[in-house]
């Protein structure tokens, strides 16, 4: 179908926002070029002659209005910069540390376990609050990742220092924020490629496979080493520079999509019941099944190497929504049966989770009018689940009710999952052009 005749039709459908943004694109296609796109997704050049016939050349369209566009949305030979590798390496490791920090924290400064959950809410709480702002405040740029990076490791070695739990929530709440701009940038820049998109995903689930055991030990010796280590693993961020380039988001280049609105709280849904239960797996491991802290590492080191093949097999596949339903039995595996059944759990916790999540950024990207719009969105929301689950799980942890949070927590992830599950299959239903795909 020619590209004036799909805008046509979409115009009478009324899908006005995408129609905006494809004749941008459309118009300079009229003179000499025509975009044909293959069964497997990707992109070729046919150059059309004086007397409209196709024909297809082996050289790319030397038409400079295409290639502006299409080397947006479709150049992949590019991997992530180290720098924003790194930044996300040091905010997968200030995550995974969360677990290991609880039972020191709340010796050290004398409070409940439950109660040390306010440090993970203050902190991805301004984690949600910094992908919800900047994007709509700043444009995206490798300065912005420079400072970020440095105040966090300032923020790091500084949460070592302080004796009293207010001051620590209050140094976390803005280490949150900073970790929120570096994670921004970061995937903001890989939903502009696949490529990226890969090296991004797995750096998470890389970091933690080596990092988990090593945090366990230094738990061992108190949450200042802890920190002193987030410090130390902030130095490439701040050392590397990255070039990043891209737009302040404004109200009117945002899409419309409601399906996509629906994908956005089934990210947050999916954070906040998988964090409720995922942060007090430790307490689980001790309680329920009797295992030290270093084996427990190990089970984390096992989701983390699932979360690396997940993020590594993610694009072999396109349903998302049945990965993310079945992290739901795997998560009430954790708290029941033998000490088998925790390892297994939480193994298949990483991968079906690396498995889901990219499936599910793409469908946003798909319903966006750029790669990158919703990237803001979708981490500021998933940290926002993040920030509210160990409210819930501190809950169920001072009641002395793990199991319960445990059935809770799958219930939930598989619901989170069926309603991946559900817009896909409506739109797969329903035309592109229909407003209840939009």
């Amino acid at each position: 179908m020619r590209v004036e005749a799909w805008i046509a039709g979409a115009r009478d459908a009324g899908a006005r926002p995408y129609v905006e943004y494809l004749a941008q694109i459309a118009a300079p296609l009229q003179s000499r070029c025509d975009i044909m796109v293959s069964a497997d997704g990707h992109r070729s050049h046919r150059v059309a002659d004086m007397a409209a016939n196709v024909a297809p050349q082996p050289a790319a369209c030397n038409n400079p209005h295409v290639q502006g566009p299409t080397r947006i949305a479709y150049a992949a030979s590019r991997r992530a910069p180290i720098a924003l590798v790194g930044a996300t390496a040091t905010v997968a490791l200030m995550y995974a540390a969360t677990p290991w920090l609880i039972t020191p924290i709340a010796e050290r400064y004398n409070v409940s376990e439950g109660a040390v959950g306010a440090v993970s809410v203050a902190q991805v709480g301004a984690f949600a609050a910094a992908n919800f702002a900047l994007p709509r405040l700043l444009a995206p740029t490798g300065r912005i990742l420079r400072v970020s990076a440095l105040g966090l490791l300032v923020l790091n070695l500084l949460s070592a220092l302080p004796s009293i739990f207010g001051v620590l929530v209050a140094l976390r709440l803005v280490a949150g924020f900073a970790a929120g701009a570096m994670t921004w940038l970061a995937w903001s820049d890989a939903m502009k490629e696949r490529t990226s998109m890969a090296a991004i995903a797995s750096t998470g689930p890389i970091t933690v496979l080596v990092g988990a055991p090593l945090l366990a030990l230094l738990a061992a010796e108190g949450d200042r080493a802890v920190y002193l280590a987030l410090a130390a693993v902030t130095v490439p961020a701040v050392v590397f520079g990255a070039a990043i380039s891209g737009e302040r988001r404004t109200r009117g280049f945002v899409s419309r999509s409601r399906s996509n609105r629906v994908l956005l709280a089934a990210l947050a849904a999916t954070t906040l019941f998988g964090s409720a239960l995922f942060i007090n797996e430790t307490i689980i491991a001790r309680d329920v099944h009797g295992i030290s802290s270093f084996a427990a590492s190990i089970a984390f080191s096992l989701n983390a190497a699932g979360g690396l093949l997940g993020a590594r097999l993610a694009s072999k596949h396109r349903r998302p929504g049945w990965w993310i339903a079945s992290i739901g039995p795997a998560a009430v595996m954790t708290a029941f049966g033998p000490p088998a059944f925790f390892f297994i759990g939480l193994t298949w916790w990483g991968f079906a989770f690396w498995m889901g999540i990219p499936g599910v950024l793409q469908m946003l990207s798909e319903r966006s009018l750029a790669p990158s719009e919703r990237a803001g969105d979708a981490q500021g929301l998933m940290a926002v689940g993040r920030a509210i689950g160990p409210i819930l799980g501190g809950a169920f942890v001072d009641l002395g009710s793990l199991t319960g949070l445990a059935v809770v927590a799958g219930v939930g992830l598989a619901g989170s999952g069926a309603t991946v599950i559900g817009v896909q299959e409506g739109r797969e239903m329903l035309p592109p052009t229909d407003q209840r795909t939009l």
